[in-house]
């Protein structure tokens, strides 16, 4: 068996008071703390968000279109060759 995580972190929100007494009654009604009626929602949202930048989902059209893309040879653009010989404005 695992041991749970430390959690030694603290996380400070600025609700309104119909925003705080509605989650306030959610997490009663579950039988939960406020953190853990709201903890897992808070993650499961940023891992939401995070996905959508990190995986690509296409249906197998789409899909098809992106490998063949991906199948054709790059173009040459001189104005982008000629861009990347200059010397980085952060150097």
């Amino acid at each position: 068996m695992s041991t749970p995580a430390l959690k030694d972190e603290r996380l400070a929100l600025r609700v309104t008071r119909r925003q705080k007494r509605l989650i306030e009654r959610a997490a009663a009604a579950k039988g939960e703390t406020l953190t853990d009626f709201s903890v897992p929602a808070l993650v499961d949202k940023a891992e939401q968000v995070l996905a959508d930048r990190q995986r690509l989902v296409l249906n197998d059209e789409d899909w098809d279109a992106f490998n063949a893309a991906l199948d054709h040879p790059a173009h040459v653009l001189p104005a982008l060759q000629e861009f990347m010989r200059q010397p980085s404005v952060f150097a």
